[in-house]
């Protein structure tokens, strides 16, 4: 098999850090810039990308990018962009909206592995690569990041068990 040259690996990859950093930052310009800083980033440390975990490393260093731009100013909560597909209902875009701007209100150790699980799809154990944590630490914010997003919802009037949720469902 041919090495994978970096435009492939930006053509495959770019589509999944746009989404993870839309979903960790709730701004489509800033999802932007930290995608393209993440494969400059790449580009520049091509020699450490292994195809085994370059999904893992890419989302890794997004998060990082994200977390230095969280410590110098907070970013605006909300999304100004619509993630929901057109055919969907106008109570599947509500409910969606709802949980993003849920999603955005839980702390980063809970909000991390909750996106790179359900939205990345990444499994347990590349999350506990990526974050350098232990499986069963990635398993438990998950689930407690499930806990909190529920009660969130719950609490502004969006009772979850009335949504059917995929089996990466966020909540």
């Amino acid at each position: 098999m041919d090495e994978p040259t970096f435009t492939s690996i930006y053509e495959r990859f770019a589509p999944d850090v746009l989404r993870f950093a839309a979903y960790l930052t709730g701004s489509a310009d800033l999802a932007s810039d930290i995608t393209a800083e993440t494969f400059l980033r790449a580009w520049t440390s091509w020699d450490r990308i292994r195809a085994i975990t370059t999904r893992g490393y890419l989302l890794t260093m997004a998060k990082n990018l994200i977390v230095d731009r969280y410590r110098r100013a907070r970013p605006e909560v909300g999304l100004p962009f619509d993630l929901a597909q057109p055919r969907e209902k106008p109570e599947s875009k509500r409910y969606l909206d709802q949980t993003l701007a849920a999603i955005q209100t839980l702390p980063q150790e809970y909000r991390v592995p909750l996106v790179m699980y359900a939205v990345s799809e990444l499994t347990y154990e590349e999350i506990a690569v990526a974050m350098e944590l232990p499986v069963a630490t990635v398993k438990v914010r998950i689930h407690r990041a499930r806990l909190r997003l529920n009660e969130i919802l719950e609490t502004r009037g969006e009772p979850c068990h009335e949504h059917p949720s995929p089996e990466r469902s966020l909540a």
